[in-house]
């Protein structure tokens, strides 16, 4: 076979088997098995005429038989093939539809030839079309994994879950990729693709798999959750970030970044603030523009003086606040500034009110305090 396929390519033939053993007689065959040759069982290909099989996509496929080798259906060890186990495990299995990528076309007619040789109803075949890397060239692939622009692209089913897409939007998604209802409609329940998926309907092109789109869709599903459900998921991410939180806590952010984050996972750098034990910051950002260290220290005794009077919730807080930061003399925003980077260690945070509200009050004026001892340093 090696000396076949070598002279095959000398000759810029496509190799393949050339049928040697196909008209063998029975002595020939007796001869080979005394000198201890075990051979591979090959299906006998008609060697002329075509096979032709009604994909459900493409319609009436036709194969030249010529281009049909008699292919192996057991090896040499007594193991069956691919092609072989496919179908023999299909038809036991009663299987009524087998879908494959349209590289498989190729291997359809050895198929179609084996389904008639063993006297078997034939599937409803349906090759379909491959999904693209986001680039829209080659194919999506388990082993590229990284884009043109370096970032990561995930492909196990473990790999989306780890990083925080909902499986109500993967199935939405992964539906709409080579499918579409009407053309206009973006957003289906699993119970409605169920009673509205046509296979007719699949494209037979090859379709690109977009993580915009995947981000688009899992926020919007994020955004439809109930309070409750969506904390309980933001619960899990939060403990497997390695952090202890409770449920009221949770319950009180979701509010705060229901609307700022596109997967499950976006919540941890938002509010992790909430669970350290301990800030670590620069110090330095706590002085806002316009100000000094002596004017900070001054806002933050205020703010804590103010927090520990007022009622503990935002709104409260907000309107007791907003007279300190003009008796100070400070805009607003500068006043609220000193207050969230000593609070969460951040200059941009979820809406700061809530954000106190999540620390609770015990919290809060220990980093008012905890930020006026650091401003000494500075």
């Amino acid at each position: 076979m090696e000396q076949l396929r070598e002279q095959q390519r000398a000759a810029k033939q496509i190799p393949g088997y050339d049928r040697h053993c196909r008209h063998l007689t029975r002595e020939q065959i007796a001869d080979y098995e005394a000198q201890g040759i075990r051979p591979v069982i090959r299906l006998a290909v008609p060697e002329e005429g075509t096979t032709v099989f009604t994909d459900m996509l493409r319609g009436p496929v036709e194969f030249d038989n010529r281009q049909l080798d008699d292919l192996v259906l057991l090896k040499s060890d007594g193991f069956p093939t691919y092609h072989l186990a496919v179908v023999v495990d299909d038809h036991l299995m009663a299987i009524s539809h087998t879908m494959r990528g349209e590289e498989w076309l190729s291997s359809a007619p050895k198929h179609v030839l084996l389904y008639r040789a063993l006297g078997w109803e034939m599937p409803i075949t349906i090759h379909m079309p491959t999904i693209l890397d986001p680039s829209g060239h080659g194919k999506l692939s388990k082993r590229k994994k990284k884009d043109a622009g370096g970032a990561e692209q995930l492909t196990f089913v473990r790999e989306f879950r780890e990083a925080g897409y909902l499986p109500e939007a993967m199935v939405n998604f992964l539906a709409l990729v080579g499918w579409s209802y009407d053309g206009q409609t973006e957003f289906f329940s699993r119970d409605e693709l169920v009673r509205y998926f046509d296979l007719t309907k699949v494209s037979r092109s090859a379709a690109a798999f977009s993580y915009d789109k995947l981000d688009y869709m899992n926020a919007h599903y994020i955004r439809s959750l109930g309070a409750n459900d969506l904390a309980g998921r933001l619960m899990q991410v939060l403990i497997g970030a390695g952090y202890e939180p409770r449920f009221d806590q949770v319950l009180q952010l979701v509010p705060l970044v229901r609307e700022r984050i596109e997967t499950l996972t976006d919540v941890t750098p938002l509010v992790d603030f909430v669970f350290e034990r301990e800030l670590r910051y620069d110090p330095a950002l706590l002085i806002q523009k316009g100000m000094d260290a002596a004017s900070v220290a001054a806002a933050l005794q205020a703010a804590q003086e103010t927090i520990a009077a007022a009622p503990f919730e935002e709104q409260a807080m907000e309107e007791a606040l907003r007279p300190v930061a003009d008796r100070l003399g400070l805009k607003a925003g500068q006043f609220f500034g000193c207050i969230r980077v000593a609070t969460t260690g951040k200059q941009v945070s979820p809406p700061l009110f809530g954000s106190l509200v999540a620390l609770g009050r015990e919290t809060t004026l220990a980093r008012l305090a905890q930020a006026r001892e650091m401003l000494a340093n500075v």
